[in-house]
């Protein structure tokens, strides 16, 4: 029994049935702690200890792959194995002072199959409404989720149209991350934001999502820039200065960045 499981039980019943059940239920967690895991905080296993398997044996000989083995998690077992590799192989073409920022701040990325609420530790948004999606869409629907130390993007799911409009799931994903990272400097931060300010019509001239959001415009240039060189160009000819800084993001001090910021 995983400790986070417990913990989101607990939570559903505080909200039922208030603070009175909060002592019952801090008297069953000590009589069931010699019970429960607490070594394993998420669900899957790093990307190093499937490298046995002969269908991703391939991966060790990308460029990050040092890297990409301490910050992927995969399921156990792999269904879409030829999706899986393609999702390591995009993540593999972000820059490598970047990855290694990741890896430094303790971010996971898992890559999972089923739903995105299944993994335990995101078990309490299940009920819960994603920003910017429809009234009847909760987290247990989407396919990935960024921003903190654990990323999530669903196997399969990494093209528009899965669920999402992004032009590739992961990496918009992970750019919410290197946004919440990036943004802790007052100066990376008012530079970026005047780039959005000046360009986001320019690149999504109706699209209320990324005009109101600085992050979500962040997070879906940053998938444009490493996605592909034809994704990366419309960026230079429509919104130069937001090209410019993503070029130069490899090269920023990163040392001004809080470490264990998450």
């Amino acid at each position: 029994m995983s400790i986070v499981v417990f913990l989101a039980f607990s939570e559903q019943l505080m909200r039922k049935y208030g603070k009175k059940i909060l002592f019952y239920l801090i008297v069953l967690l000590f009589l069931l702690l010699p019970f429960i895991d607490v070594t394993k905080p998420f669900s899957g296993i790093i990307l190093q200890k499937a490298m046995g398997n002969e269908d991703l044996h391939h991966i060790q000989k990308l460029r990050n792959s040092d890297l990409l083995d301490e910050l992927i998690v995969i399921p156990e077992k792999v269904k879409d194995k030829d999706s899986l590799i393609n999702m390591v192989r995009r993540i593999n073409s972000i820059d490598r002072p970047l990855l290694e920022l990741l890896v430094n701040q303790g971010v996971k990325i898992r890559l999972f199959e089923g739903n995105l609420t299944d993994e335990p530790l995101l078990y309490h948004l299940k009920w819960e409404k994603p920003r910017g999606w429809k009234k009847d869409v909760t987290w247990e629907d989407v396919p990935g989720s960024g921003g903190s130390w654990l990323i999530s993007a669903k196997i399969g799911a990494s093209m528009p149209g899965n669920g999402h409009g992004s032009i590739n799931l992961e990496l918009h994903e992970i750019g919410h991350t290197v946004f919440n990272l990036i943004m802790t400097n007052p100066d990376y931060t008012k530079e970026f934001q005047s780039s959005w300010e000046q360009e986001v019509h320019e690149m999504f001239y109706s699209e209320q999502y990324f005009i109101n959001h600085t992050s979500e415009y962040f997070a879906e240039m940053f998938a444009y820039y490493y996605y592909s060189e034809e994704s990366a160009a419309i960026i230079k000819l429509k919104a130069p200065k937001t090209y410019k800084f993503f070029r130069e993001l490899k090269s920023l001090n990163f040392n001004k960045i809080p470490r264990n910021f998450y």
